[in-house]
């Protein structure tokens, strides 16, 4: 009776013969010791050990492709985010938080399905060339360096340097809590509920690049969500760019951004508009100097702020580093930006309208 299985597992080895396939294992583990001041009410100062970001995110993963043949491939992305001080996982304990998708590639392009990035993330990652470090202008907007959405079904085309991509997704969050951003997930009865759709184009010249997204979040979540039900939105439109002078880099960026959903107590029906300049410069091969400065405007609201930051790394080889990073947030009379990327919020946040400044020595090793 178990006949058909042997067939099946004969069927499957002739084919797998004819096919050329391959898994690659990756990672970073990234961490070190950092310093903070004025946090919380009474603006005490902290020595700790950071969780969600270094100067890279620590991270394991596995990624896989198959020749199909014809130009066509089956690929697959299996991303897993870890901190490593307690070895405990991120993104809220999925296994497989930062990445978890399957899809197919060929000559029309890639469609992907999924746990993947909104669109927002590969556009941002053109200009900003400081960003996830755990100090950088992406504090003023944490979201950036993490906008990832579940049940997400996703397209690009690049060819000549022109890349053009769209994310929708059919239930966005049904892992976080409602005052973290999640959602419901996926919704039978509402077909706005915890939707989230975006959308770039991006051209990349290799001396100079320039990439624009839009991205949108519909909310759902309920009580105690940004965003309690799926007639408000949460919109961001960016463009940013970069150009290279020998062994300079120079990027900056703007985002417009529509929030009819609650973020704080302070802000509702806000709009806001963020900038970022930066740069990077090799003095020598084993060195890296990085820079940035950014600044947020909230309409109406003195809830803006602006954060500059640096980080000088030493090369010992292509796989390990080390670095010191330091930055500072300057906050309006009704912001509490944290200028600690590394940690969830509220563990670092200062009170409204105070100033905060980080300091950080690590190692980071790649694989």
């Amino acid at each position: 009776m178990f006949g058909w299985a042997f067939s099946f597992l004969a069927a499957f080895a002739s084919s797998a013969s004819h096919a050329q396939s391959s898994v690659t294992l990756y990672g970073v583990i990234d961490t070190g010791v950092e310093y903070v001041t004025n946090v919380g009410p009474q603006k005490s100062s902290s020595v700790h050990m950071p969780s969600l970001t270094a100067s890279l995110p620590s991270l394991w993963g596995l990624r896989g492709k198959e020749d199909l043949g014809g130009g066509l491939k089956a690929i697959f992305v299996l991303e897993s985010g870890f901190a490593p001080a307690q070895g405990t996982l991120n993104q809220g304990g999925r296994l497989f938080g930062r990445q978890a998708y399957v899809g197919l590639s060929g000559r029309w392009g890639t469609l992907t399905l999924g746990r993947q990035y909104s669109q927002i993330f590969w556009a941002i990652l053109t200009g900003d060339t400081l960003a996830p470090n755990i100090f950088a202008a992406a504090d003023l907007d944490p979201y950036l360096t993490q906008p990832r959405v579940d049940n997400a079904i996703a397209y690009t085309f690049t060819s000549s340097g022109l890349t053009v991509a769209v994310t929708y997704s059919l239930g966005r969050d049904a892992v976080d809590s409602a005052p973290a951003g999640g959602c419901a997930g996926q919704s039978p009865t509402d077909w706005r509920a915890c939707k989230a759709m975006s959308g770039m184009v991006k051209y990349d010249a290799g001396k100079w690049g320039v990439a624009a997204a839009v991205d949108r979040n519909y909310g759902g979540g309920g009580t105690g969500s940004p965003l309690p039900h799926s007639s408000q939105t949460d919109t961001r439109a960016v463009i940013d760019g970069y150009v290279k002078f020998g062994n300079s880099t120079l990027g900056a960026g703007f985002l417009h951004r529509i929030n009819h959903g609650v973020q704080t107590p302070a802000i509702f029906d806000a709009t806001s508009n963020y900038w970022w300049v930066g740069g990077s410069y090799l003095p020598l091969p084993d060195i890296a100097l990085d820079a940035q400065f950014g600044h947020i405007t909230v309409s109406g609201h003195a809830a803006g702020g602006s954060v500059i930051a640096a980080r000088a790394m030493y090369f010992f080889s292509k796989a390990t580093s080390v670095y010191v990073t330091a930055g500072r947030v300057f906050n309006q009379r009704n912001a509490a930006f944290s200028i600690d990327g590394g940690v969830v919020p509220p563990a670092s946040t200062p009170l409204p309208g105070v100033d905060q400044t980080g300091a950080m020595v690590g190692i980071r090793h790649l694989f």
